[in-house]
């Protein structure tokens, strides 16, 4: 059955993950997706991510990515929340002065602009708006 929207999936199974205290989740592979993991690894949300290459051997058909979830010390994530806000059935858009400001900057609002996804600060730096794809904190 074909994912919707993969962005949300995305978020769902890094929730899910980290809901069972597993230490990596493994994720098909798309563009948004990449782009996605590579703020939420700048933004140190998650310690890295691995492009998996297809392979006969682990019978792997398609280019998957593996997501190491970073926690803390004592055994927490160090993502408290991921929220999707733009959906399929209702897509949201902001200008640049419209720029949502998540937990007075503690967290990262996610905006895909003619430029790339982009975090709200670049997208302010930038002064380009978009669709305002979701956030983490």
């Amino acid at each position: 059955m074909p994912i919707t929207d993969p962005i949300a999936d995305l978020f769902c199974s890094i929730k899910n993950a980290i809901a069972a205290d597993k230490k990596y989740v493994v994720v098909n592979s798309s563009n948004n997706r990449k782009q996605i993991l590579r703020i939420l690894e700048e933004e140190k949300f998650i310690e890295k991510f691995i492009i998996l290459e297809p392979s006969e051997e682990d019978e792997r058909k398609f280019e998957q990515l593996k997501i190491q979830i970073r926690y803390l010390e004592n055994g927490e994530s160090f993502i408290r929340g991921l929220q999707k806000v733009s959906k399929p059935g209702k897509r949201v858009y902001v200008n640049v002065s419209s720029i949502p400001v998540v937990l007075n900057h503690i967290g990262t609002a996610l905006i895909s602009t003619n430029k790339g996804i982009l975090t709200d600060a670049a997208a302010r730096k930038y002064n380009v708006g978009g669709e305002y794809i979701g956030k983490i904190w």
